[in-house]
């Protein structure tokens, strides 16, 4: 009886090990996903940045797209990144931060009217985006 107790005692703390490592699994693969999607629009925003800049001087709904990532890059820092992956979340971080005070600083100059369309291109944002982008490589290592 003890020998039998003994046995279901083992087996019960390797299926609650196992149960461990399939939610830690789990945790990264969905990280790796809402990474992925984060990126890619992070890339397609990339895209759109200089055209939507330049019509955010006289557009609301352009103001209202700079906003909306803005709140996504946000949004994206609070995800809780598995163990694994915190190099890579930490890079993201990063970047986002950039991402987020080039945005304010985008609405700051077209509110007071000193935007130049021109400098976006060689600006900070500009260059965190396509960061941003770069670590794609990593995230997708994280899904494998």
């Amino acid at each position: 009886m003890k020998k039998w107790m003994l046995v279901i005692s083992t087996a019960v703390l390797f299926m609650v090990g196992g149960c461990s490592f399939l939610e830690d699994t789990s945790s990264t693969l969905n990280y790796a996903n809402d990474a992925k999607d984060y990126v890619s629009e992070a890339q397609k925003f990339a895209e759109e940045i200089p055209p939507l800049a330049e019509k955010a001087v006289n557009d609301d709904e352009a103001i209202k797209k700079l906003q909306e990532m803005k709140g996504k890059a946000e949004e994206f820092n609070q995800t809780k990144a598995p163990d694994i992956a915190s190099d890579v979340h930490d890079q993201l971080v990063q970047q986002n931060e950039k991402i987020i005070s080039g945005i304010e600083a985008y609405e700051a100059n077209i509110k007071d009217g000193s935007f130049n369309p021109e400098a976006l291109k060689n600006s900070e944002l500009f260059q965190s985006i396509q960061d941003v982008s770069s670590i794609m490589k990593q995230i997708k290592e994280l899904g494998q």
